[in-house]
């Protein structure tokens, strides 16, 4: 049985990843910002501040010390704030960055840590396709940085980890179909978003070997 760590796995997106994961049979480490009352049998949650550095370590440590060796890695926490570059501050800057760089970044890199000793593994993030256009990112400039450094930060470790048996893969959704986003934009034409069921197979494939592209559009 594969063991899967996944972020965010209580959200919107996260919560589709996660039946679709489950209904595949594998064996869920997910890290949670508190206790969950759910017994699910293949689902262990770990209460864990993941943009900290040390909780993160400690969530690396107490999975693997049940002599588990994790095989995939997602990263579904995050946030979105719009907002122009006249009215963005530092402050914004810095909380995007830590709401979705830094959670991905702490565990991944104690991940990619464990795939050394464990012959590879994979990584797999959510970014964003209107982060990767200026004429699109504008509108949102911390939120874009924020996902355009986590674009980076995949596209680094296929360089820096491939000989060790590591893959990141990044999917760059447009707008997803959540309840949120439809309660935020109830005028917008919701056939054109993107499925949480689609992106969840996706992810489903990537770990299962089936999908191999570093970089997905949606």
């Amino acid at each position: 049985m594969k063991n899967i760590l996944i972020t965010g796995g209580t959200g919107n997106l996260g919560q589709t990843v996660v039946k679709t994961l489950s209904d595949h049979g594998y064996h869920l480490h997910l890290a949670v910002r508190s206790d969950v009352a759910d017994n699910a049998e293949n689902v262990s949650y770990y209460p864990t501040d993941i943009a900290d550095n040390e909780q993160a370590e400690r969530l690396l440590a107490k999975i693997v010390s049940e002599n588990v060796t994790v095989n995939a890695g997602v990263f579904l926490a995050g946030g979105f704030e719009p907002g122009k570059l006249a009215e963005t501050s530092m402050d914004d800057i810095s909380r995007m960055i830590s709401i979705n760089f830094a959670t991905a970044f702490t565990v991944a890199q104690k991940l990619i840590a464990h795939y050394k000793t464990a012959g590879g593994g994979k990584l797999i993030f959510v970014g964003a396709k209107a982060a990767m256009n200026p004429q699109t990112a504008a509108s949102s400039l911390a939120y874009s940085l924020s996902k355009q450094l986590l674009y980076n930060f995949s596209e680094l470790i296929n360089e820096s980890e491939k000989s060790a048996g590591t893959t990141s893969h990044i999917l760059l959704p447009g707008i997803i179909d959540t309840t949120a986003n439809r309660k935020a934009m109830p005028e917008a034409d919701f056939s054109k978003w993107i499925s949480p069921a689609d992106m969840a197979a996706t992810i489903g494939e990537i770990i299962a070997g089936n999908e191999t592209r570093a970089v997905i559009e949606f």
